[in-house]
Protein backbone atom coordinates (compact mmCIF):
# COMPACT_ATOMS: atom_id res chain seq x y z
CA UNK A 1 0.00 0.00 0.00
CA UNK A 2 1.85 3.00 -1.26
CA UNK A 3 1.16 6.76 0.21
CA UNK A 4 -1.56 9.02 -1.73
CA UNK A 5 -0.20 11.43 -3.77
CA UNK A 6 -1.48 15.02 -3.16
CA UNK A 7 0.89 16.92 -5.84
CA UNK A 8 -2.35 18.15 -7.45
CA UNK A 9 -4.43 18.76 -4.12
CA UNK A 10 -5.81 22.60 -3.86
CA UNK A 11 -3.38 24.29 -1.53
CA UNK A 12 -6.50 25.89 0.09
CA UNK A 13 -6.96 21.89 1.54
CA UNK A 14 -3.50 22.09 3.13
CA UNK A 15 -4.23 24.59 5.42
CA UNK A 16 -4.16 22.29 8.06
CA UNK A 17 -0.50 20.46 7.00
CA UNK A 18 0.68 23.73 6.91
CA UNK A 19 -0.44 25.02 10.40
CA UNK A 20 1.06 21.67 11.44
CA UNK A 21 4.22 22.47 9.65
CA UNK A 22 4.35 25.97 11.01
CA UNK A 23 3.98 24.97 14.97
CA UNK A 24 6.58 22.38 14.93
CA UNK A 25 9.05 24.88 12.90
CA UNK A 26 8.45 27.89 16.02
CA UNK A 27 8.39 24.94 18.59
CA UNK A 28 12.15 24.37 17.52
CA UNK A 29 12.92 28.04 16.87
CA UNK A 30 11.90 28.68 20.47
CA UNK A 31 13.69 25.58 21.31
CA UNK A 32 16.72 26.90 19.98
CA UNK A 33 16.34 30.53 21.70
CA UNK A 34 16.65 29.24 24.53
CA UNK A 35 19.81 26.87 23.56
CA UNK A 36 17.55 23.60 24.70
CA UNK A 37 18.53 20.66 22.51
CA UNK A 38 16.05 18.61 21.33
CA UNK A 39 15.68 14.94 20.14
CA UNK A 40 16.95 14.79 16.83
CA UNK A 41 13.48 12.93 15.83
CA UNK A 42 10.84 15.75 14.77
CA UNK A 43 7.73 15.34 12.98
CA UNK A 44 3.88 15.91 13.16
CA UNK A 45 1.26 13.62 12.91
CA UNK A 46 -2.85 13.41 13.50
CA UNK A 47 -4.64 11.11 16.13
CA UNK A 48 -1.76 9.73 18.45
CA UNK A 49 1.92 9.61 18.41
CA UNK A 50 3.87 6.13 19.07
CA UNK A 51 6.57 7.11 21.79
CA UNK A 52 9.29 4.97 20.83
CA UNK A 53 12.39 7.20 21.43
CA UNK A 54 13.22 10.61 22.58
CA UNK A 55 11.27 12.81 19.70
CA UNK A 56 9.53 16.24 19.54
CA UNK A 57 5.84 15.40 18.24
CA UNK A 58 2.88 18.25 17.49
CA UNK A 59 -0.11 15.78 17.03
CA UNK A 60 -3.79 17.07 15.58
CA UNK A 61 -6.16 15.68 18.05
CA UNK A 62 -9.18 17.39 16.93
CA UNK A 63 -10.62 20.12 14.83
CA UNK A 64 -14.46 22.36 14.97
CA UNK A 65 -15.88 25.35 14.20
CA UNK A 66 -15.74 27.94 16.34
CA UNK A 67 -12.95 30.41 17.82
CA UNK A 68 -10.70 28.50 20.68
CA UNK A 69 -12.62 28.34 24.32
CA UNK A 70 -15.96 28.73 22.23
CA UNK A 71 -18.80 26.09 23.44
CA UNK A 72 -18.55 23.72 20.94
CA UNK A 73 -22.15 22.58 21.83
CA UNK A 74 -23.51 26.29 20.14
CA UNK A 75 -24.45 26.30 16.99
CA UNK A 76 -21.78 28.62 14.61
CA UNK A 77 -22.17 30.59 11.12
CA UNK A 78 -20.31 28.78 8.19
CA UNK A 79 -18.15 31.95 8.65
CA UNK A 80 -16.59 31.94 11.99
CA UNK A 81 -13.21 30.42 12.35
CA UNK A 82 -11.98 27.06 12.43
CA UNK A 83 -9.71 26.11 15.44
CA UNK A 84 -7.49 22.94 16.50
CA UNK A 85 -6.80 21.23 19.41
CA UNK A 86 -3.05 20.20 18.62
CA UNK A 87 -0.67 18.35 21.26
CA UNK A 88 2.77 19.29 21.51
CA UNK A 89 4.85 16.26 22.86
CA UNK A 90 8.58 16.53 24.27
CA UNK A 91 9.74 12.69 25.13
CA UNK A 92 13.42 12.40 26.64
CA UNK A 93 14.57 9.23 28.25
CA UNK A 94 14.48 8.84 31.78
CA UNK A 95 16.19 6.60 34.73
CA UNK A 96 14.86 3.66 35.15
CA UNK A 97 15.30 0.29 37.54
CA UNK A 98 18.92 -1.15 36.04
CA UNK A 99 19.17 -5.07 35.28
CA UNK A 100 19.93 -5.84 38.22
CA UNK A 101 17.17 -4.47 39.76
CA UNK A 102 18.43 -1.16 41.64
CA UNK A 103 16.40 1.97 41.00
CA UNK A 104 18.25 5.20 40.23
CA UNK A 105 19.34 7.35 42.42
CA UNK A 106 17.42 10.39 43.64
CA UNK A 107 20.25 12.45 42.50
CA UNK A 108 20.08 10.54 39.10
CA UNK A 109 16.13 11.32 38.89
CA UNK A 110 16.47 14.82 39.91
CA UNK A 111 19.09 15.15 37.42
CA UNK A 112 16.59 13.72 34.81
CA UNK A 113 13.82 16.20 36.18
CA UNK A 114 15.58 18.90 35.66
CA UNK A 115 15.18 18.49 31.62
CA UNK A 116 11.49 17.76 31.96
CA UNK A 117 11.11 20.99 33.97
CA UNK A 118 13.11 23.05 31.34
CA UNK A 119 10.26 21.63 28.52
CA UNK A 120 7.36 22.30 30.69
CA UNK A 121 9.13 26.28 30.79
CA UNK A 122 9.89 26.41 26.90
CA UNK A 123 6.56 24.68 25.65
CA UNK A 124 4.83 27.04 27.78
CA UNK A 125 7.01 30.41 26.41
CA UNK A 126 6.19 28.88 22.63
CA UNK A 127 3.00 29.93 22.54
CA UNK A 128 3.89 33.42 22.44
CA UNK A 129 5.07 32.41 18.81
CA UNK A 130 2.31 30.54 18.08
CA UNK A 131 -0.37 33.49 17.98
CA UNK A 132 1.29 34.98 15.05
CA UNK A 133 0.20 33.74 12.17
CA UNK A 134 1.27 37.01 9.96
CA UNK A 135 3.92 39.18 10.51
CA UNK A 136 3.82 42.18 13.47
CA UNK A 137 0.16 40.80 14.16
CA UNK A 138 -1.37 38.36 16.89
CA UNK A 139 -4.19 35.54 16.06
CA UNK A 140 -7.29 35.43 17.55
CA UNK A 141 -5.87 34.10 20.77
CA UNK A 142 -4.75 30.58 22.20
CA UNK A 143 -5.41 28.39 24.87
CA UNK A 144 -2.58 26.40 25.89
CA UNK A 145 -1.66 23.91 29.16
CA UNK A 146 1.34 22.11 29.75
CA UNK A 147 1.05 18.88 31.67
CA UNK A 148 3.90 15.81 32.45
CA UNK A 149 1.72 12.95 33.02
CA UNK A 150 3.27 9.85 34.46
CA UNK A 151 6.40 8.54 32.72
CA UNK A 152 6.10 5.07 30.65
CA UNK A 153 8.24 2.65 29.21
CA UNK A 154 11.25 4.24 30.25
CA UNK A 155 10.24 7.99 28.79
CA UNK A 156 8.69 11.44 30.27
CA UNK A 157 6.90 13.25 28.27
CA UNK A 158 6.08 16.94 29.07
CA UNK A 159 3.04 18.02 26.69
CA UNK A 160 1.62 21.50 25.58
CA UNK A 161 -2.27 21.35 24.39
CA UNK A 162 -2.80 23.89 22.39
CA UNK A 163 -6.29 25.54 21.04
CA UNK A 164 -5.89 28.00 18.28
CA UNK A 165 -7.50 29.32 15.00
CA UNK A 166 -6.47 27.33 12.25
CA UNK A 167 -5.24 30.12 9.71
Amino acid sequence: MGIVDISEVSEDALNICNMLDGILARVVTTFNSYNVPLPTRRYWTVGQSSIDCEQLTVTLVQTYLGSPGNEISEPRRCTAPRTAVVLVTVAREIPTVSVNGRPPTSATIEEAAQISAIDTWVLLQSINLLDMWEEGGYGIGVIGTVETPPPEGGFQLVVLQLTMAIP
